[in-house]
């Protein structure tokens, strides 16, 4: 009797749906269904790095002093060697998640062999791991900062019939194939003042102008929000938006703000 209930604690619930064997592996269900929802082809900079910065790079990053078992998952050549504290096994091995030990290790129920550990506090979901398996399973490329990646034109996303109509321009295409993704639907179109107004805000960080919500109002052309868009972005007050940015970043101030509070002259900066 002792050892039955032994076996049925510590033998997954019946009432849980069988692991499914995805590329070799055997998945939980939420993996595997998070899995077939993901889109075709992944971006490392997009959808694998987040994940990696945010739940390995703390224990597995380029930071030695905090380094665990030598491993390092910020770099290829690190994650595809042989682990220090295990030879013969790899962290990632790439096209094989078989022969992953991260991914056995993100599956894992086991406490003293999932990653990343319970005392670290850090989860990760259905879709994080989904993510991480099928990277590895489609090659497991690294790249460099997207800052250093030279920009390519994507193909345009296939929509849905619904959402095809909807978009009017390359943009929108984009945007719907993100929102259909992620199980969202769009907004219906602001009213015209509001549109002014979310414009006028996002280009001069003033709001329309009675007169100016008026004439937009009055404008019944096909081109009349395009016609805002240019007369914004000739504003001397989208300059003055854009600069805004730059200053609090450089930290402009006009005294040095410590002590007896000296003036600097920042005006050359400024101008």
């Amino acid at each position: 009797m002792i050892r039955y209930l032994l076996f049925l604690l510590t033998s997954a619930p019946f009432w849980l749906p069988a692991p499914k064997p995805i590329d070799g592996v055997k998945v939980p269900a939420d993996v595997a269904a998070a899995y077939e929802k993901l889109p075709a082809e992944l971006d490392y900079n997009q959808h694998v790095k987040p994940i990696l910065s945010d739940k390995c790079f703390a224990c597995h990053g380029p930071d030695k002093a905090k380094q665990k078992a030598g491993l390092r998952l910020d770099i290829s050549q690190g994650a595809y060697g042989q682990l220090p504290e295990n030879p013969g096994k790899v962290a990632v091995k790439p096209g094989n998640p078989a022969k992953s030990e991260l991914v056995h290790r993100i599956l894992s129920s086991d406490p003293t062999y999932q990653m990343p550990t319970p005392q670290s506090h850090l989860t990760l979901s259905a879709e994080e791991k989904a993510i991480l398996l099928k990277w590895i399973k489609t090659g497991a490329v690294y790249k460099p900062h997207w800052a250093f990646v030279k920009p390519e034109k994507k193909a345009l996303p296939t929509l849905n019939p619904t959402a095809n109509s909807l978009a009017i321009n390359e943009i929108d295409r984009f945007i719907f194939s993100r929102l259909e993704y992620e199980g969202l639907r769009p907004s219906a179109e602001a009213p015209r003042d509001l549109l002014l107004r979310r414009l006028s805000l996002d280009l001069t960080g003033l709001p329309p102008t009675v007169a100016e919500t008026d004439a937009f109002l009055a404008d019944k052309s096909g081109n009349a929000y395009e016609k805002q868009v240019d007369r914004l972005l000739a504003s001397p007050h989208f300059g003055e938006r854009m600069a805004t940015d730059w200053l609090d970043l450089a930290r402009y101030a006009d005294s040095h703000g410590y002590t007896v509070d000296r003036l600097r002259d920042m005006s050359p900066y400024r101008d």
